[in-house]
């Protein structure tokens, strides 16, 4: 990247992908016409010199998340030099931002050669970072980017360089993977769990083709839903990796659901994704909750009830979790940021009765048997007897045309039979 653009990136450093490494005293490094992000600060290889830079910086408020300077080297004919300070503060409070240099005067007088100043005071790593951003981070962090030099210095010289090709590959699913866990997991598999909540904790390292090389998993029931924000990590309450047990053997099934895992490359090594705790289980009928708003309204199951059809607002298959384990390993290729349940389901009322009409998957629009569920049952329409609940429904029309005043109407329903 060109030396007139590199100002840009500084202030954008920030989280890394997978080990946050906080950079303080942000670093660039030029090198023959290019200038690159650089997370090491030799100035900090010799305090006094750190100490002296640090005296220059003008007087005034602190600037959250904002580097006091940043220093300029350069790397030439295999020595490091340090070609100028920036000083960050007195910048960002000039007109229009106008870089200013850090008088640095008297810093440097024993290292000077040839009118540069030779940093013949430092040994150690310049971890050097070039190519296209693959992860962009806050203030105070450092990115990821592409391509990743570490130069082994000796005395200001280099000794060795190494060159690393880093990789991030992401999913469709990125951004909703908890989310889709969350949508999985089966509670009612466990009847003892109907009046408890359950948490979860997964943490996967994945192959490049996206699957799972190796897997961590805990998890914790909790008996009062208000106390969940009141769980440590070190209590002793977590089940961890025990695969033996059946509540984390359900938890594995769902993770192994998941399509396809973002993967990432550093300095050659596979990071772990970032850990996610996840409210797994909420209670019986805890997957069959009452939308706020029909933002994904294409994936909302449709009813049919005196000769109108509705959106449903509801999932009445997923209030028995039981009959949704029993397809959701079928819709793999299924699940959608829009709908990670995997499919739609047409509903009917009629002669006083909830029935399942139909059901399909929600990116390729086929069919899906009914005697998946219901082995025998023919394609016929399956009487919801196991729902329980209240339906809340909306006409199509109105969604589709964005209207606000939408015509709502709702059932009660026991058993599958409509009670109200």
């Amino acid at each position: 990247m060109k030396e007139s653009k590199i100002i840009l990136f500084v202030f954008l450093a920030c989280f890394s992908i997978t080990v946050p490494i906080e950079v303080s005293g942000q670093s660039i490094v030029i090198i023959g016409q290019d200038s690159f992000e650089m997370y090491s600060n030799p100035l900090k290889a010799k305090q006094i010199l750190h100490d002296k830079v640090y005296e220059r910086i003008p007087e005034g408020d602190y600037i959250r998340d904002m580097p006091p300077y940043v220093a300029w080297w350069r790397l030439q004919n295999d020595s490091l030099f340090l070609d100028r300070i920036v000083d960050c503060y007195s910048t960002v409070r000039s007109d229009n931002h106008k870089t200013v240099l850090m008088d640095i005067e008297g810093i440097f007088d024993a290292y000077l050669q040839d009118g540069k100043i030779f940093a013949s005071w430092y040994s150690g790593e310049l971890d050097v970072a070039g190519g296209e951003c693959i992860y962009q981070a806050g203030m105070g962090f450092r990115s990821d980017y592409e391509d990743q030099w570490i130069y082994r210095v000796e005395n200001g010289c280099v000794a060795s360089k190494t060159t690393y090709r880093n990789e991030r590959r992401e999913t469709a699913l990125s951004d909703n993977i908890v989310s889709l866990i969350e949508t999985l997991f089966n509670g009612d598999r466990f009847p003892e769990l109907a009046d408890n909540y359950v948490i979860a904790k997964v943490q996967v390292i994945p192959r490049p083709d996206g699957s799972i090389d190796s897997l961590g998993l805990a998890i914790r029931v909790v008996a009062d839903k208000s106390s969940i924000s009141q769980v440590r990590d070190d209590d002793g309450q977590w089940i961890e990796n025990d695969f033996s047990n059946p509540y984390i053997q359900e938890l594995k099934e769902c993770v192994l659901l998941v399509p396809a895992w973002d993967y990432v490359k550093l300095r050659g090594q596979v990071h772990p994704m970032p850990g996610c705790e996840l409210r797994i289980w909420e209670g019986k009928g805890c997957k069959d909750v009452c939308s706020n708003s029909f933002d994904n309204w294409a994936f909302i199951d449709t009813l049919s009830a005196n000769g109108k059809t509705y959106k449903l607002k509801n999932t009445p298959l997923q209030y028995d979790m039981n009959l949704y384990a029993r397809i959701r390993s079928r819709l793999r290729d299924e699940f959608i940021p829009s709908c990670l349940r995997g499919y739609t389901a047409n509903w009917e009322i009629r002669d006083g009765k909830l029935y399942l009409i139909s059901i399909r998957g929600a990116k390729s629009r086929q069919p899906l048997p009914l005697d998946v569920i219901f082995p025998g049952n023919n394609g016929n329409p399956i009487e919801a007897t196991w729902y329980t609940g209240e339906l809340y429904l909306s006409t199509g029309n109105d969604l589709e045309r964005g209207n606000s005043a939408r015509r709502n109407t709702s059932y009660k329903v026991k058993k599958g039979k409509i009670i109200k």
